[in-house]
């Protein structure tokens, strides 16, 4: 029963570890409200109020950072956009291989709250309820 245990735990950090390690080219956003600027956060998105602002923060992706997500952001909704470099006609070029439109704001985007605390905080109670049933099973076997 133990050994199922400790497998059951080590495969519930593993999977709360892997996520975070994994991540993409990188993941950019621009804003359909803002008319200039930007460093292409979510807290502070690129420009991207008319197409020729969108095409150049395209390229900024592709030329400085080689392709990744972005997500351009309106009032009530987003859209996802995926900028990879592919071939085309024997010819490497750098384009939008996937877009949707999705409502509300962009995923991970809600409250700032640092990773290593919601971590820290899901193996601390983690190991209170451990604790709490061997203290009970103890408690059980001397009765």
């Amino acid at each position: 029963m133990s050994k199922i245990r400790t497998a059951i735990i080590i495969t519930a950090l593993l999977g709360l570890l892997i996520p975070a390690t994994v991540s993409a080219a990188g993941t950019f956003f621009c804003s359909d409200l803002i008319a200039s600027g930007g460093s292409g956060t979510f807290n502070s998105p690129w420009a991207c109020s008319n197409e020729q602002q969108f095409n150049q923060v395209v390229q900024v992706i592709c030329n400085r950072y080689g392709g990744g997500n972005l997500y351009r952001i309106f009032i009530d909704s987003y859209i996802f956009y995926r900028i990879e470099w592919v071939y085309q006609n024997n010819q490497q070029v750098c384009t939008i291989v996937y877009q949707s439109e999705y409502p509300g704001y962009p995923p991970n985007t809600g409250p700032d709250i640092p990773y290593p605390l919601v971590l820290g905080s899901a193996m601390t109670g983690g190991a209170v309820l451990i604790i709490a049933g061997l203290a009970l099973r103890k408690k059980r076997e001397a009765l």
